[in-house]
This record gives C-alpha cells, structure tokens and sequence, in this order.
C-alpha cells in the first residue's frame, strides 16, 4: 500500500520568526517620534546669533562656544550605540537590533532659550529636557575576531538622520578566567540638519564577560572608555538681529570637539533574542545617555 509523501521537516523551524522579527525591527525605524506636533528638534542656527546691546563688553556676534556645546551634544545623541559586550560574533554571526535612545540636555546654555528682547530664537522649538532617537543597527561577524556594524539613526521629532559605521576588534576573548577586551572603532555624519555640517568619529575600549544563567540565558557586561570627536561647521545661513528686516548672513568654521565617555551596559541573550541596556557618563560634565535595544542573532 502506497503511503502519501510527507513534507520534508525544514532544517530551522525558527527561520521564519527570525525573518518576521527583523522586518518588524527595520519597519519600527519608521514610527514617528511622537504626538505631539508643536515639538521639534529641528535646530535653528539662527540662535547663535548674537544682538550686541549697547554698552555691552565683550560681546562676540556669533556664539561659537555655543554652537560647539550644541553639536557635542548631538553627535553624543546619535552616534552608534553599544559598543560592547565586545566579544566578536564570530565568522557566521549576523546580528540586527533596534535601539532607543535618550540624552539628557544640558539646558544652562542660553542658545536653548529664545529672547524676547533681541528676537534671538532657541535652537530647539518647545523641547523637554531629553533627546530620544531611533537606531537600526546591523552587525556582521568576520574571522579574526573583527566584526563590522552599520547604524541608520534617526532624531525624532526632526528631519534628522545619522548615517554611521562601526568596527570592532576583540584580540582577547573566550578565556575563561578573564574578560575579553577589544576596541571598537565608530563614526557618522548627520543629513538633513539644514545648514548645520556635523562628522563624528571615536573609539570605545570595553571589557566584557559573558556567563550562562541556570542554561536558560547567558548574561554580558560590560564597561568602558569612549572617546569621541566632532567636527562641527555650517554652510552660509542666516539669521535676524534685533530691529532687522534683513537677514544677516553668517557661517561657522570647522570647530573641533573632544569628548570623553565611560559606558556601562548589560546584555541578555536567550537562543536567538537578544536584549540590552546602556548607559554613559560624560567626563568632566557629567551629562548622561540611556539606550535600551532589541534584537536578533543568527
């Protein structure tokens, strides 16, 4: 007696919520950044433009101290997240995550504040005191222990995006009575900022150890030191001095920012999911970021 063919048992069952979970992740980057329609994180330049009252001293047009504490702030936003747990993914692995994530403003500047007096605007319109930003990260294991990443962030409540890479190399992993420790190398540009010309790069050095929890998940944490760097410029833009009817034009030259981070995060990794925390801590000023992602690896 003849039987009916039975369908062959596809060699990973999980393949296809995989799938799903990465097409939710890449479509996730879409979502607006929020309700409400008056907030916008659309940067003004014109808020560094300076009205210099009379008997004023010492009063510089543009505000350039200013505008750099403005862009450290926003390459800190954006920049690509979760430089470790460090360890490489190996040759095979593939790891696509979406990340939120927070930066606490530094609002004691007075380009955050407009001035009715001289007309000067704020460089954010009716913003709180946090920047949250989405980020689509993908990442690929290479021999060697390297392992190569791309982020796509965006700024919500703006039209700004990040476009950034990263690069990381762990010389010292798997052992098991040490941490590993690599070096992760990251950069990017800001578009869609108008007139305002940002490129960051750094390079975060992390320690991290991974351990297995009762078999059902492994754990890894991790801690660091970043340090970054900012180029910040304009093209030719415009703004309004008090009294003006005309636009005053104006540009800023290269400005050339340091910056120093300490990371901390964890990480959770049950089969193919993965879950993570972050946090960083400027030095000396202690402004701080929060991030949290979700994600797949295969």
């Amino acid at each position: 007696m003849q039987h009916p063919a039975q369908p062959t048992p596809s060699p990973n069952p999980g393949g296809a919520s995989r799938v799903v979970l990465s097409i939710l992740l890449a479509a996730a980057l879409l979502v607006p950044g929020g309700a409400a329609i008056a907030k916008s994180f659309q940067p003004d330049l014109g808020a560094f433009l300076v009205t210099c009252l009379p008997g004023s001293r010492n009063c510089d047009q543009m505000d350039v101290s200013g505008f750099s504490d403005f862009a450290g702030q926003l390459a800190a936003a954006v920049m690509p997240r979760f430089p470790g747990p460090i360890a490489s993914l190996g040759s095979q692995g593939f790891e696509v995550a979406y990340t939120v994530g927070m930066t606490e403003l530094d609002r004691g500047r007075s380009y955050f504040q407009s001035d009715a007096v001289t007309g000067r605007p704020g460089v954010y319109g009716n913003t709180g005191h946090v920047m949250t930003v989405g980020q689509l990260q993908v990442r690929k294991g290479l021999p060697a222990s390297f392992r190569l990443g791309g982020t796509l962030t965006q700024v919500f409540n703006s039209h700004m995006w990040d476009v950034g890479v990263q690069l990381g190399w762990a010389p010292l992993e798997g052992l098991r009575n040490a941490p590993d420790l690599g070096i992760e190398l990251q950069g990017g540009t800001v578009l869609g900022a108008g007139d305002l010309i940002l490129v960051h790069a750094g390079a975060a050095v992390i320690l991290s150890k991974s351990f297995g929890v009762a078999g059902l998940f492994s754990l890894a944490p991790y801690g660091g030191y970043q340090f970054m760097y900012v180029s910040a410029s304009s093209h030719l833009t415009s703004g309004y001095l008090m009294d003006q009817t005309q636009p005053t034009l104006f540009a800023f030259d290269p400005q050339n920012i340091f910056l120093h981070r300490l990371v901390f995060g964890m990480e959770a990794l049950a089969s193919w999911v993965v879950v993570g925390v972050e946090m960083s801590l400027q030095v000396p000023t202690a402004r701080r970021t929060y991030a949290v992602k979700l994600g797949a690896r295969f």
